[in-house]
């Protein structure tokens, strides 16, 4: 998923620009669910898009 399209799922078009709370949330995320956070299996980042859920 695109940044623009997480924003605006989850917090509306008002937040369309700010892509800091993304990377905030992603962190936790990865951090709750990846066995090592620094080096994810499931989110994984697609650098100037977004993310990808992997499946594994």
């Amino acid at each position: 998923m695109t940044h623009r399209q997480l924003l605006k799922a989850v917090w509306g078009t008002a937040y369309n620009e700010d892509t800091h709370y993304i990377r905030v949330y992603i962190g936790q995320l990865r951090r709750k669910i990846e066995a090592d956070p620094t080096q994810p299996r499931h989110i994984i980042t697609e650098s100037g898009v977004g993310y990808r859920l992997m499946e594994h």
